[in-house]
C-alpha cells in the first residue's frame, strides 16, 4: 500500500540500514529529517505484516523513491530479514513495492521523471535480482574513485599548448560571438557518447538536456571550473567539475572527448587543468570521481593522476516511458 503519514515510521524502519545498533532511532532521524532533505516519504509503497494492531503498523518491504535532478528518481529498497520468511517469498513482496513505485512515479509524476536508478553494492545479489524481475537493466558497476593527494599538478591552461585544430575554452569565458554554452555542451555531450565506454546502454535512455540538467546541479555548479573542447570549431568534448562543500571535495562531474581526440593524449592534461584549478583555494580538498570498471582507459588516467579506489556500486535503471 502507498505510505500515508501514519505508516512514515513503519516505511523508515524497514528503509534504514538493519545493521543499525539502533534501527529505531535511525528510522526516526529518516523521518524528522526527511523534508530538510527534500525527501518524500509519500513515495514510497510497503507492504505491512499481516496481525499487527493498526495503531501499530509493522512493515514488511519497502521501496521509497527520492526525486532527483533531469527527470531521475533514485530508488531505495528494505532488506531482507529471516523472521519475514523465505528470500523468494520476499523478493515477490520487494518486486510488487517497487513495480507499485514505478506505476506511481509514471501516472502522477511523468513530466518530472523518466528514468527509475538504483545502485546496489554488487554483493547485493538479492536486491538486484528484484530489481531484475522488476524491469530494471544493468548499466555497468561503477567504481568510486578518489584523489586525496594535495600535490601541485603542472597543467596547460585554456591556451594550451594543445594539438593542432584543439581548442580549450572556459564557460564563464565564451566569446559573445559563440552560440548559447547549453547549446554547444549539448552538441559537445552527444559527440563524447560516439562509441562511448562509459555506461553505453544508458544511450538513448535520457534526452541529453536532462542529462546537463544532472551534471549541473551536482554539488555548487561554478561555470569557471566547466571547459569546452573544441575541434577545428566544432564542440568536441568537456570537462565538468563542481565543488561539493558540505563533503570538503570537488567531483569530476564529466569528462568525455569525441572519437576524433581520443587517444592524443588531451584527457590527462585537461583534467589536470580542471583539477588545479577547482583545488585553489581548498588545497586540502579530494577529488572524487564514478567510472564504468569496463571503461579501462579512463581508469588509467585517473590512477595516473593519483585517484584510488574507494566503493563499488552496481547501477542498473528502468524507462519509466515504456
Amino acid at each position: 500500500m502507498r505510505v500515508s503519514p501514519g505508516l512514515f515510521l513503519a516505511a523508515a524502519r524497514r528503509l534504514v540500514s538493519q545493521s543499525n545498533a539502533d534501527v529505531e532511532s535511525a528510522a526516526r532521524r529518516l523521518v524528522d529529517g526527511a523534508g530538510r532533505h527534500e525527501i518524500d516519504l509519500g513515495l514510497a509503497y510497503v507492504t505491512l505484516v499481516a496481525g499487527n494492531p493498526p495503531d501499530a503498523p509493522v512493515a514488511g518491504h519497502a521501496c521509497l523513491a527520492v526525486r532527483g535532478s533531469g527527470r531521475t528518481a533514485m530508488l531505495f529498497l528494505s532488506e531482507p530479514l529471516a523472521s519475514l520468511g523465505s528470500e523468494r517469498a520476499q523478493a515477490e513482496e520487494a518486486r510488487a513495492c517497487v513495480e507499485a513505485v514505478c506505476r506511481m512515479l509514471r501516472a502522477e509524476h511523468a513530466h518530472e521523471v523518466t528514468l527509475a536508478q538504483a545502485l546496489p553494492e554488487p554483493e547485493e545479489a538479492w536486491a538486484v535480482g528484484v530489481l531484475h524481475a522488476a524491469g530494471f537493466i544493468d548499466v555497468g558497476t561503477l567504481r568510486y574513485m578518489r584523489r586525496e593527494r594535495a600535490g601541485r599538478l603542472s597543467a596547460p591552461t585554456e591556451a594550451g599548448p594543445w594539438p593542432e585544430g584543439v581548442s580549450v575554452e572556459r564557460l564563464d569565458q565564451l566569446s559573445e560571438a559563440d552560440e548559447d554554452p547549453d547549446r554547444l555542451l549539448l552538441r559537445a555531450l552527444d559527440r563524447t557518447y560516439v562509441e562511448t565506454r562509459d555506461c553505453p546502454e544508458l544511450c538513448g535512455l535520457r534526452d541529453t538536456s536532462d542529462i546537463l540538467d544532472s551534471h549541473r546541479r551536482t554539488g555548487q555548479y561554478d561555470p569557471s571550473l566547466w571547459w569546452l573542447v573544441k575541434h577545428r570549431g566544432s564542440p568536441a568534448g568537456c570537462v565538468l567539475l563542481n565543488r561539493c562543500p558540505e563533503h570538503r571535495t570537488v567531483e569530476l562531474v564529466y569528462l568525455g572527448l569525441g572519437p576524433e581526440l581520443r587517444g592524443k593524449g588531451i584527457s590527462k592534461p585537461l583534467l589536470s587543468m580542471g583539477i588545479a584549478r577547482a583545488r585553489q583555494g581548498n588545497p586540502s580538498w579530494s577529488v572524487t570521481c564514478a567510472v564504468d570498471e569496463r571503461n579501462a582507459a579512463a581508469i588509467r588516467l585517473y590512477e595516473s593522476l593519483g585517484f584510488e579506489p574507494y566503493g563499488r556500486r552496481r547501477a542498473l535503471v528502468r524507462d519509466l516511458r515504456r
